[in-house]
């Protein structure tokens, strides 16, 4: 019999996710830079272990613990399943959508907000334990990216050639390291010249 009710669970998570996917797609319309398909993302394992964090704990609360309840157990599950939440949050609110014209930024702290590759001013990189972190600097704005994100080479080799073709700039004139995932130049170096 638990495992009906764990079997009726999961589904009903999955139908009420379904539902709530085609709620806000409704509600907020996607640019055509989010309907092209190309997008940067936090890395997979963000999600993966989000779900986990969420599903796991909510087993063990539901079929696992006694009557009486495990006071500590319950604790520890339900700190569990929050952060579970806050991964999923930072997974599903983060993303670049990008496209032949221009990108569009997502983030927890604002909007969605819509960038031409013209509007790039640079680019700085420094190499860290966990990877390689990137600040784009666009407009008046700075995005953060790394490199474990999905996605991101694509997206700065495209925003690279983008950029290029808008100002006039011969790509080979520009100096660059996709390795170390850094396409653009300095915009301190630029502004010193």
């Amino acid at each position: 019999m638990k495992y009906v009710l764990l079997a009726a669970l999961c589904a009903l998570v999955f139908l009420v996710c379904f539902l709530i996917d085609k709620l806000f797609s409704l509600i907020f319309p996607k640019s055509k830079a989010e309907k092209s398909g190309n997008v940067v993302r936090l890395p997979r394992r963000n999600a993966i272990a989000g779900i986990l964090l969420i599903f796991v704990p909510l087993v063990v609360l539901l079929f696992f613990i006694p009557e009486g309840g495990d006071t500590l157990m319950t604790v520890g599950c339900v700190i569990a399943i929050a952060l579970g939440v806050i991964l999923l949050v930072s997974y599903l609110s983060f993303a670049i959508y990008y496209d032949d014209e221009g990108f569009v930024y997502k983030d927890l702290r604002r909007k969605k907000t819509a960038y031409h590759y013209s509007q790039i001013r640079g680019q700085r990189s420094v190499m860290t334990r966990s990877g390689i972190n990137s600040i784009l600097f666009v407009a008046d704005d700075e995005i953060n990216v790394y490199s474990t994100m999905q996605n991101l080479n694509a997206f700065l080799n495209k925003a690279f050639y983008k950029w290029c073709a808008v100002k006039n700039i011969d790509p080979a004139s520009v100096e660059n390291n996709p390795r170390m995932f850094t396409w653009f130049p300095d915009p301190e170096k630029k502004k010193k010249k």
